[in-house]
């Protein structure tokens, strides 16, 4: 029974006396060992493919599996049905757009150049009023009489440019009324697609701008239309005017007379005046062009944003290599960013767990002496990376509250793979050496 008991004391002091031996042999202890050499396992390197920012049902799959396939080769799509009719809608926006800019254009130089008649018209009435009120003034001579009828005839033409103005304006609310139409039925296409799933809050909010510019350019037409309108009423009564100033002329002028001569002589002076203030509608519509512009340029935004998330959902291959393995099915929907094909590049790596104290040999594209144990030879690898390694790898020996002695780094490192390597070789590389 002693003999038993002695057992565990005397294992202790021959573990005791074994450990005391190998610190005596130069430091060749099992943390020595591990310091001065580090082994790995090559491994494969893979690819993990997913659509960027894309989720939907697969449409298509182009590769299968064991199958080579080149960086850029189509291996999964995913239906775009939803995203094309997106596309289509800003396109056709963007064409309604060129077409009220080209309208809105037209528009303004058939303005620029009434303005310019206008205000001509408007000048001439200006100097037949003085002259008529001279006229008045000084009594009728047969010149006089001559340059009033004149007068009538210049007011009558100004007539027949206020009636085509009146045209032109009702050929431009009728075209603004077509765009406007256009506007509302492209926005209840864009709400039953939002209301359906299938379109966006921004195409409806650009329907809807579509709708309020295309109601303001109504309303702009219809101004347009009352302010031509009121011209023809003012010429008109500048017809009236002129006419009665000659007969007036022929039968000599009153004390009342010579009075609506200078009233006539105001009026035209103000119909100036409003002729000059339509420049004011001009740079409106300036304005109105610019704007049109910006919602374009908001549209092609939107629409290379579309095209981007379209051509993501065409998965490509992000190198050359062997598929491995291929998850979903067609009809089959996936999820943005979770990998659905699996591919091998042909490259192989090994990973070595490396205490800091050994850091200082290694370094990023630094080459590493590696030994293929089952080759029995040395190659040259190339370290990719070094990165800590999670806390559990760290060597936790005697420091106090269970602090780990040295953390742990993965270098990560790569090698040429030749016929005879293959993955699953164990090898292994000098940790007590420089490698740069």
């Amino acid at each position: 029974m002693k003999i038993v008991k002695l057992i565990p004391i005397i294992l202790l002091i021959v573990a005791l006396g074994v450990g005391g031996t190998l610190l005596a042999m130069h430091g060749k202890d099992a943390v020595s060992m591990a310091a001065s050499k580090k082994e790995g396992v090559l491994t494969i390197d893979t690819v993990n493919a997913s659509f960027e920012g894309q989720s939907g049902k697969i449409s298509a799959v182009k590769v299968k599996e064991e199958q080579q396939v080149k960086k850029g080769q189509t291996l999964l799509a995913l239906d775009t049905r939803d995203i094309d009719l997106q596309i289509k809608g800003v396109k056709e926006q963007m064409s309604q757009i060129d077409v009220q800019i080209s309208q809105a254009q037209s528009q303004l130089t058939s303005q620029a150049h009434k303005l310019a008649e206008q205000k001509a018209n408007a000048q001439l009435n200006i100097e037949a009023a003085k002259v008529a009120e001279q006229k008045v003034l000084t009594g009728a001579r047969p010149e006089d009489i001559r340059s009033q009828e004149i007068a009538v005839d210049s007011a009558k033409k100004s007539v027949e440019v206020a009636n085509n103005g009146v045209t032109s304006a009702q050929t431009a609310v009728e075209a603004a009324q077509q765009t406007l139409d256009y506007a509302k039925t492209n926005y209840d296409r864009a709400k039953m697609l939002f209301d359906n799933g299938l379109g966006t809050q921004a195409s409806l909010d650009t329907a809807q701008n579509s709708v309020d510019t295309a109601t303001k350019q109504v309303q702009s037409a219809q101004d347009q239309l009352n302010s031509a309108m009121k011209q023809v009423e003012v010429t008109s009564n500048q017809v009236s005017a002129q006419e009665t100033a000659l007969q007036k002329l022929q039968n000599g002028a009153t004390a009342e007379e010579r009075q609506q001569a200078h009233v006539q002589l105001e009026q035209a002076q103000q119909a100036l005046k409003q002729v000059e203030q339509g420049q004011e509608d001009i740079d409106n519509g300036k304005y109105n062009i610019e704007l049109l512009k910006k919602q374009k340029d908001a549209l092609q935004v939107t629409l290379d944003g579309y095209e981007v998330q379209k051509s993501r959902r065409v998965l490509t291959a992000a190198a050359d290599g062997k598929v491995t393995r291929v998850v979903p099915k067609v009809g089959e929907n996936v999820s943005a960013g979770t990998p659905v094909v699996v591919i091998e590049t042909g490259k192989l790596y090994y990973d070595l767990y490396v205490g800091e104290e050994n850091m200082k040999a290694f370094q990023a594209g630094a080459k590493v002496s590696t030994n293929v144990i089952s080759l029995g030879k040395n190659i040259k690898g190339t370290v990719r990376y070094i990165t800590s390694a999670p806390q559990y790898a760290a060597l936790r020996m005697s420091r106090e509250k269970g602090q780990s002695d040295t953390t742990s780094f993965i270098v990560r490192v790569d090698v040429k793979r030749t016929p005879d390597l293959l993955p699953g070789m164990t090898v292994e590389v000098p940790t007590n050496e420089s490698h740069n």
